[in-house]
């Protein structure tokens, strides 16, 4: 079986919180217990206590951002290495090595390693099974389990991992290091954003991220052009006490009002 090399080992490391420890922590679960609705909910009033979180609801959207850089890790090895590696739900543990860390920013376990690489000619196909393990098979599974337990809709969801998508690709295109593949980069963006069909991601009738594609807008307070989400993530409603992100509707939304 192939392996990642230690360089991007390395990357995946200091960049996406990839680890190879494991630390017996109350925050540390496998993936695949948190499909079991009754451990789900156990471990969301444990994140609820450690970010001081208003509700499950809150704490639940606070636990889709952190749990994004996984989903970051699988789409970075497509993109950038042109390789697949194993991002079944079974296959993946949240790892809190961290414990007076009060942001709380918690790792990522791979316990099988192995990958898979495309050949030029059958990248296109390759592309929607790796997509569709990572969203349809992966992703949309603990979605739809969230969903369950705490209500918290999955418009909210899905935009709370487009953010982090839209970062990991821009600053990609950005390098100038990757230049030479940032034709293929670029592709895998327009693809997972606009162009893939819904049945990738779940059972959709179109892509779910079609619903966050807007132009950025200007922020006077920022000085600077910005993506305005459509919908709140709640981290105003942590251990954070009323600060809203920059990006937030609710605080952008009072801001044009402020001009009225």
């Amino acid at each position: 079986m192939k392996q990642f090399s230690d360089e991007e080992l390395k990357i995946f490391k200091g960049n996406f919180r990839l680890t190879e420890c494991s630390n017996a922590s109350p925050l540390s679960i496998k993936a695949v217990d948190l499909t079991d609705e009754q451990q789900l909910k156990a471990y969301l009033i444990k994140v609820r206590e450690k970010v001081e979180a208003a509700n499950l609801t809150v704490a639940a959207s606070l636990f889709i951002k952190r749990y994004s850089f996984a989903v970051l890790v699988a789409l970075y090895s497509m993109s950038v290495l042109d390789k697949r590696l194993n991002f079944s739900v079974e296959n993946v543990s949240v790892e809190t090595l961290d414990e007076e860390d009060n942001l709380w920013l918690p790792s990522f376990k791979l316990h099988d390693l192995s990958i898979e690489e495309t050949s030029r000619a059958d990248r296109l196909i390759w592309r929607d099974d790796v997509l569709k393990q990572i969203f349809c098979h992966h992703v949309d599974v603990l979605f739809t389990h969230i969903m369950k337990v705490c209500k918290l809709p999955k418009l909210i969801m899905w935009e709370n991992l487009y953010v982090y998508i839209c970062w990991m690709y821009e600053q990609l295109l950005n390098d100038s290091q990757l230049h030479s593949i940032h034709k293929r980069i670029r592709s895998d963006f327009q693809y997972i954003l606009k162009e893939g069909k819904g049945h990738l991601f779940g059972i959709y009738h179109q892509n779910p991220f079609l619903k966050y594609d807007q132009p950025d807008q200007f922020s006077e307070k920022d000085g600077q052009e910005v993506r305005i989400r459509k919908t709140c993530c709640f981290a105003y409603l942590t251990a954070m006490k009323g600060k809203h992100c920059k990006t937030c509707p609710v605080s952008c939304g009072r801001e044009e009002a402020g001009k009225s």
